[in-house]
């Protein structure tokens, strides 16, 4: 039986209020009168939204027993629990006002919200028609908010109410921030950053001398990227251009480098050897095949070393290598191991690898953890890694990552890792997203550009670019694969693993022996393909962008864009697995009218490096701006409109 009498359901009953024991944090204020069961229907509303309606407006808690058809009204303000009472009465007497507008009511029992009434704000309405208006503080500084919506109260003789809540103090919540953070990381032991003294053959160099090095080594340029301007700056150290200059205090390394051939060290060494041995964090950008991934990593096996706590008692790995890919992180591994300095261990931890013989390598003891960023959080929320150890922090083609969605795991992995680490960025391109991330979590770092900062591929590599149509693509690949010689070993890159799978299927039916690599194949199956590739067993490698990055095999004589790449960043390093080392190569490119969207900034690369450009494929740039000014729109490199067309 209904005892409302109101035919409402359970549920809208239970909203009538809240159970006594939460009344009980509001009795300051309470009015109890008889309700008429005719009108409890209508005080309750559909679902409850009414009486929710009432509650929220009026900021009072309401409660209707069953049994002794009583409405209790509780609240902290003894004018709100009164225009409630009223607001009732005149529902259940029938003559509630339906263009009624609730009153902004005091809430005096929350702390953080005060409301004020009639209280100037320094947020001015421009005119009375002003409903709101809201000034939000930048960082570290006060602001505040007024609703500047004038309401006639009707329970309060129609007086008008402002409401103006209280400002945020950020300069406090900052220093609470900051002093959280220093407690967080007090426990630490101290860290040792600064290995390099310069010899004197270096000091004594005057700065028109260092700047024609610089010039003579493909054009260095470096400059500091200020992050933290409370913390003085010390000057860009000069390159070097001897092994001896940084390393003469450790023969190991020198011996290491002396049974790799090397005579003196690449461009980004120079540079980056100095700067890194000091302590400094740094951004290093340099074509592919230039040697960035031995200038990072000597000075952190000697930062390693040079620690004062001892190995055994650290609780983890001192250096860290995030890479994009898991065919990078293998290439960076099988880098690292080549050089043996003082027992320092390296572990490779990726994805669709077999998870628990990595954890069982890396329990047996590892102070370089080389990792791609998904697997490495899975090990640490886990608890099967401790990267609070991590002082040397090495993030492998950035911008790479950042494409391919790795951002939120990146900045989790940063918040983890003690602040006043080492950081190193590394990659071919420097994109406007990855110097963003730079700028947050890096101290200051020296950018290091061999080169132009614009996009530009190594002199080394003969560009090709043939015009066709998509049906004529199979036909050419095949003419062109039959007449290889038996030195040369080609990578065909496809834009989607179907079509590479279709295409390695295709070139095996007609007798070519080929493997396929893409994200969707098995690890073990990825890992034979790169060395059949890398043995000679196989002279073609038909691969998707996953092998644009850090596959470095010297002696892969050509790349042949079978589909264009999305972007002209993602053709600068695929064009980048060829001519290394000091190598030539050639990279021939298909390209059809769907890719007229990049055809402009294809040409700007061909002429930088001094190489011819197809007629067509100018006329294919222009259509394509005028195409935009008919259109009107900002047109994106290699995406939107133009891939439909």
């Amino acid at each position: 039986m209904d005892t409302f009498g109101t035919g409402a359901t359970q549920s809208e009953r239970n909203e009538c209020g809240v159970l006594n024991s939460n009344l009980n944090h509001f009795d300051d204020f309470m009015e109890k009168f008889p309700a008429d069961p005719a009108y409890i229907g209508a005080i309750i509303g559909r679902g409850g939204c009414k009486i929710k309606e009432i509650r929220t407006n009026f900021n009072v808690y309401i409660h209707i027993n069953n049994d002794t058809k009583e409405i209790s009204v509780k609240g902290r303000n003894r004018k709100n629990v009164d225009d409630a009472v009223k607001y009732i009465r005149d529902i259940m007497s029938g003559q509630e006002n339906r263009n009624f507008s609730f009153p902004n009511h005091e809430v005096s029992h929350n702390p953080k919200v005060v409301l004020k009434e009639n209280t100037m704000n320094r947020f001015n309405a421009s005119s009375e028609n002003d409903n709101i208006q809201v000034a939000a503080p930048k960082f570290g500084e006060s602001g505040g908010i007024r609703l500047n919506a004038p309401t006639k109260n009707v329970y309060n003789g129609g007086a008008e109410n402002h409401v103006v809540l209280q400002p945020i103090d950020w300069e406090t919540l900052n220093r609470k921030v900051e002093e959280h953070r220093r407690l967080h990381w007090a426990h630490l032991p101290d860290l040792r950053k600064n290995f390099y003294e310069e010899v004197e053959e270096v000091a004594i160099k005057t700065e028109e001398e260092v700047n024609e090095m610089r010039y003579l080594n493909n054009n260095i340029s470096v400059s500091r990227l200020v992050t933290n301007e409370d913390q003085m700056c010390p000057d860009i150290p000069k390159p070097i251009w001897k092994f001896q200059h940084c390393f003469k205090d450790y023969p190991d390394i020198l011996d290491e480098l002396k049974k790799q051939n090397f005579n003196e060290p690449s461009p980004i060494q120079k540079q980056a050897w100095p700067i890194l041995l000091r302590g400094e964090d740094m951004i290093g950008i340099a074509q592919t095949g230039t040697g960035k991934t031995l200038a990072f990593l000597l000075p952190a096996l000697i930062h390693t070393d040079g620690q004062t706590t001892p190995r055994e008692k650290r609780n983890g790995p001192n250096i860290l290598i995030l890479a994009p890919t898991r065919e990078l992180a293998l290439q960076i591994a099988k880098e690292v191991n080549k050089y043996s300095f003082r027992g320092i261990k390296a572990v490779c931890i990726y994805g669709g690898g077999n998870r628990r013989d990595q954890i069982s390598v890396f329990k047996e003891g590892a102070e370089c953890v080389i990792c791609t960023p998904g697997r490495l959080n899975d090990l640490v929320q886990a608890k099967v890694i401790d990267i609070t150890s991590v002082t040397y922090l090495i993030l492998d083609e950035a911008d790479r990552m950042l494409d391919m969605g790795f951002e939120p795991q990146i900045r989790k992995i940063l918040l983890d890792i003690r602040p006043d680490r080492q950081t190193v960025m590394t990659s071919a391109t420097w994109p406007p997203s990855v110097g963003r991330l730079a700028e947050s979590y890096m101290n200051n770092p020296i950018q290091v550009c061999v080169g132009s900062l614009d996009l530009t591929v190594t002199h080394t590599v003969s560009q090709n670019v043939e015009l066709l149509e998509d049906a004529d693509k199979f036909n050419t690949v095949l003419a062109f694969l039959k007449n290889l010689k038996s030195t040369d070993k080609v990578i065909i890159f496809c834009s989607k693993r179907a079509r590479a799978d279709d295409l390695s299927s295709d070139l095996s039916l007609k007798g070519l022996s080929t493997q396929c690599i893409h994200g969707s194949r098995d690890q073990t199956d990825r890992e034979q393909a790169l060395a059949d590739i890398a043995s000679g067993d196989i002279q073609v490698l038909i691969a998707t962008d996953v092998a644009s990055r850090g596959l470095d095999i010297e002696d892969i004589t050509h790349v042949i864009n079978f589909d264009f790449p999305r972007n002209i960043e993602e053709y600068v390093h695929r064009v980048g697995r060829t001519g290394r080392a000091g190598r030539t190569g050639t990279a021939i490119s298909y390209i059809t009218r769907s890719d007229w969207g990049v055809a402009k900034d294809l040409i700007r690369i061909l002429e930088e490096a001094g190489q011819a450009a197809p007629e067509e494929l100018y006329r294919m740039s222009n259509r394509f701006e005028k195409m935009k000014e008919r259109r009107g729109t900002d047109f994106k490199r290699g995406g939107g409109f133009n891939r439909r067309y």
